[in-house]
């Protein structure tokens, strides 16, 4: 059995992780995936994770092409699977062409005798996404609720006026 071992932050599951984990799974016969835990995505991303860790690994293992999920906990900056990796001993670690850490995995790949295999950067076949840009699109309002106050007199904006919205006062 051919196993293959993929990590990465995997805070917000989008389109472009699921065709990754696609075509790392069919490097193999069995697809690990190493989640960052809470303290290793604040250490590599300076920001909080959008799911807690639990939930992360639940939607992931669902995934029919992945076969176990661990949670990357080692505070290594490029090595946060570092433990898992080196009990599971996989035959293939697969990063991206972008992955900054290039250097230290090929250096533990070459400890343990695993392939180290690097994949381009494919765009998905619609509009690529990635984490930062879905929590921004989140929290960002698509319509500005408004109400205008001409000299005493409200102009209602219906399109626009919302329960709990601006009020702009001329």
């Amino acid at each position: 059995m051919k196993k293959v071992f993929i990590s990465g932050c995997y805070d917000i599951i989008h389109g472009g992780h699921v065709q990754f984990f696609n075509e790392a799974k069919a490097l193999g016969d069995y697809l690990i995936v190493c989640i960052a835990s809470d303290d290793v995505l604040w250490m590599e991303k300076k920001r909080k994770s959008s799911l807690p860790n639990e939930h992360k690994k639940s939607v992931i293992q669902s995934l029919e092409m992945v076969n176990e999920v661990v949670v990357g906990e080692t505070m290594e900056m490029g090595l946060d699977f570092k433990d898992h990796f080196l009990r599971i001993k996989p035959d293939i670690l697969v990063v991206t062409k972008d992955d900054k850490y290039e250097k230290i995995k090929r250096e533990l790949c070459a400890q343990i005798g695993t392939e180290y295999h690097v994949f381009p950067k494919i765009p998905p076949t619609f509009n690529p996404v990635n984490t930062a840009g879905i929590i921004n699109r989140i929290q960002a309002p698509q319509e500005a609720p408004l109400r205008v106050d001409f000299a005493g007199g409200w102009l209602d904006v219906p399109k626009l006026s919302k329960k709990g919205g601006f009020i702009v006062n001329c």
